[in-house]
C-alpha cells in the first residue's frame, strides 16, 4: 500500500464543502452512469452543496472526514461521509434537482435500499436510505459510510484506504458485520479490507457491486 506517512484525516468544516463538492465531481463526473444521476453543473453543484452543508451542519451523529498531505493542508485528497446513527438519518437526499434523471436516481437508489431490506430480512439492524454508499449493517448496531470520494490526482496514495479503515475499525470494535454496494472500481479495494463480493444476485442495480465483510476479532 501506497505510503501514507504525511496523510491526515481531519473533520470536515462547513468552509470545506464546496472543496468536497469539486473533489465528488472530479472523481465521478468522467462516468456516464453518474452524470446521469447528478450531471455537472453549475446548479447541480449548488444543490451537491446545499445537500452537505445541511447534513454537516443539522446532523451531529453523520461524521465528515477529509485526508490532507500534512505539507499542504488546505487541499483535499479524498473524503468519506459517515453516518454513525443511519436509522436517525430520514430521507438521504433532498427532492432531486430538475437537471438530474429523477427516474434513473429512484432506481439506483431505491433499488440498493431494497436489495439491504431483502439480505438482512429477519435480522435486527437500523435502517439505511438509500444511496450509493458503504453500508455497514449489524445486528444491534450499524456504522454507514455515505460517500468515499477521491481526488484523481491524488490516487493511490492511500486517502480512500484511511478512510474505509477508519470504519473498519469502528465495526470491528462493535462486532458488526458489513454490507457494502460497491461501485465496480471500488471492488479491489474492499477486498483488500476483508470484503467479499456477493454474486448471482438478481436484484442488483446496474453499478453497484453488493460485498459483505464480518467483523474481525480485535486483540
Amino acid at each position: 500500500m501506497a505510503n501514507q506517512s504525511t496523510l491526515r484525516l481531519r473533520e470536515v468544516s462547513p468552509e470545506d464543502i464546496p472543496k468536497i463538492s469539486e473533489v465528488w465531481f472530479r472523481a465521478f463526473s468522467t462516468t456516464p452512469h453518474n452524470l446521469e444521476l447528478f450531471p455537472d453543473t453549475p446548479a447541480v453543484r449548488t444543490w451537491w452543496n446545499e445537500a452537505n452543508y445541511h447534513d454537516l451542519v443539522n446532523k451531529p451523529y453523520q461524521k465528515y472526514l477529509k485526508v490532507v498531505d500534512a505539507a499542504h493542508p488546505g487541499d483535499i485528497l479524498a473524503y468519506g461521509k459517515w453516518d454513525l446513527q443511519p436509522d436517525r438519518c430520514g430521507e438521504r437526499y433532498p427532492p432531486w434537482h430538475p437537471e438530474s434523471n429523477a427516474e434513473l436516481c429512484d432506481q439506483f437508489f431505491g433499488g440498493i435500499e431494497k436489495q439491504r431490506r431483502r439480505l438482512m430480512q429477519g435480522r435486527e439492524h437500523y435502517c439505511t436510505t438509500p444511496s450509493p454508499r458503504l453500508t455497514y449493517v449489524g445486528f444491534n448496531h450499524v456504522i454507514d459510510l455515505d460517500m468515499l470520494a477521491t481526488n484523481p490526482d491524488h490516487q493511490r496514495r492511500g486517502a480512500a484506504s484511511l478512510l474505509v479503515q477508519w470504519g473498519c475499525d469502528q465495526a470491528d470494535r462493535n462486532g458488526v458485520a458489513i454490507y457494502i454496494a460497491s461501485s465496480k472500481q471500488g471492488v479491489g479495494l474492499y477486498r483488500k479490507f476483508g470484503f467479499e463480493l456477493l454474486g448471482g444476485l438478481d436484484d442488483t442495480p446496474e453499478g453497484a457491486n453488493p460485498m459483505v465483510r464480518e467483523p474481525r476479532r480485535l486483540n
